[in-house]
C-alpha cells in the first residue's frame, strides 16, 4: 500500500522536509527504548515501528532524518497518511476488492517479485567471499603497477580551421580556460575551462588519448581530429595511477563480483532446467541457456 501512501501522505511531508531537515539535524534526538502503540484507529493499532518502516522508505536510496527530530505537523502528516492508506484498505476489503480475480492477479505477481528480489539479495552476499574482495582488489593494485595518468583539459569545435585558429590565439599568449569557457562545444568541461581532471589512457578515444599522452607537462597540442570534432589539448600534471584503498573500493568491488556471480548462477539454473524452445508449428528452435550467448542447438 505504499502507492496509495504516497499519494494522500508523501506530497505532504516530503514537501516541507528539505526546509527542515537542516534545522532538525540539529535538534537533540528522541529515540523510543521500546516499541509502543503510537495511533489507535477504533481496534486497529499502529506502532511506531511501523511508522518509522514507512518514514525510511520515503528516502530510498538514502539515509532519513531522524524521524523523531522533525517538527509535530510533520510527524501527523505521516500518521495521518498512514490512519488515511489502513481506512481505505478497510473499505476497499468490504467492497471485495482483494476478491477480484485480475487484483489477486497482481498480488500474486508482486509477491513473485519480492521474494525474487529477497532470494537474490541474499544469494548475492553468500556467492561473494571477503577472500574473493581481497583477490579482486589485489588484481586491480596489480594492473595499475607501470601505468600512468594525466590530467588535462581541452577545446573541442567543429572545424580545423577553427582549431587552427584558436592554437594562433594561445601561441600568442590568450588564456586557454577563458577561449574554453567561451568556444568549447564540450560544455560539460568548459564551465570548467576545458578541465577534464585525471584519466588514463584506456579512458579516451584513441586519437584523443594518443596525442595527449604524447604531450610532456605544460604543453599545448595542434588541432587533434576525433568523431567528435576538432580538439586542442593542454597537459597540465602526470602521475603513477593512484589506486583507491580497499575500504574505499569494497562496496564498487562487491556490486561487481555479485552481478557476476548472479549471472553464473542464473546460467547454472538455466542449463540444468530441460528448455525447450517451439515454434508455432512445433518445431523445436536453436535456445541458447546463455545469458549473453546465441542460440544453440538443443
Amino acid at each position: 500500500m505504499k502507492f496509495l501512501f504516497s499519494l494522500l501522505a508523501l506530497a505532504l511531508v516530503l514537501a516541507t522536509v528539505p526546509a527542515l531537515a537542516k534545522d532538525a539535524s540539529a535538534k537533540k534526538s528522541v529515540v523510543s527504548a521500546k516499541d509502543y502503540v503510537i495511533i489507535k484507529v477504533g481496534n486497529d493499532e499502529i506502532k511506531n515501528s511501523e511508522v518509522l518502516d514507512v518514514w525510511k522508505s520515503l528516502f530510498p536510496g538514502s539515509t532519513a532524518p531522524d524521524f523523531n527530530s522533525f517538527d509535530e505537523n510533520i510527524r501527523q502528516n505521516v500518521l495521518r497518511g498512514m490512519i488515511s492508506e489502513r481506512l481505505i484498505y478497510d473499505q476497499a476489503v468490504k467492497a471485495g476488492v482483494d476478491k477480484d480475480p485480475e487484483v489477486k492477479k497482481r498480488i500474486a505477481a508482486m509477491a513473485k517479485q519480492v521474494i525474487m528480489q529477497s532470494f537474490m539479495e541474499q544469494k548475492a552476499k553468500a556467492l561473494v567471499t571477503d577472500a574473493e574482495l581481497k583477490a579482486a582488489y589485489q588484481e586491480k593494485v596489480n594492473a595499475a603497477k607501470g601505468q600512468e595518468e594525466i590530467k588535462a583539459k581541452h577545446i573541442l569545435v567543429a572545424t580545423e580551421d577553427e582549431a587552427k585558429q584558436i592554437e594562433t590565439q594561445l601561441k600568442k599568449g590568450a588564456d586557454f580556460d577563458t577561449i574554453a569557457k567561451e568556444k568549447s562545444t564540450d560544455k560539460g568541461s568548459s564551465v570548467k575551462g576545458g578541465d577534464l581532471g585525471w584519466f588514463t589512457k584506456d579512458k579516451m578515444v584513441p586519437e584523443f588519448a594518443d596525442a595527449a599522452f604524447r604531450l610532456k607537462t605544460g604543453e599545448i597540442s595542434g588541432p587533434i581530429k576525433t568523431a567528435f570534432g576538432w580538439h586542442i589539448i593542454k597537459v597540465e600534471g602526470r602521475r603513477p595511477v593512484q589506486v583507491p584503498s580497499f575500504d574505499e573500493m569494497k562496496d564498487s568491488l562487491r556490486e561487481q563480483l555479485a552481478n557476476k556471480a548472479m549471472q553464473d548462477y542464473v546460467e547454472s539454473l538455466l542449463k540444468k532446467a530441460n528448455v525447450k524452445y517451439y515454434s508455432p508449428d512445433g518445431e523445436v528452435q536453436p535456445f541458447s541457456l546463455s545469458l549473453a550467448g546465441k542460440a544453440e542447438k538443443k
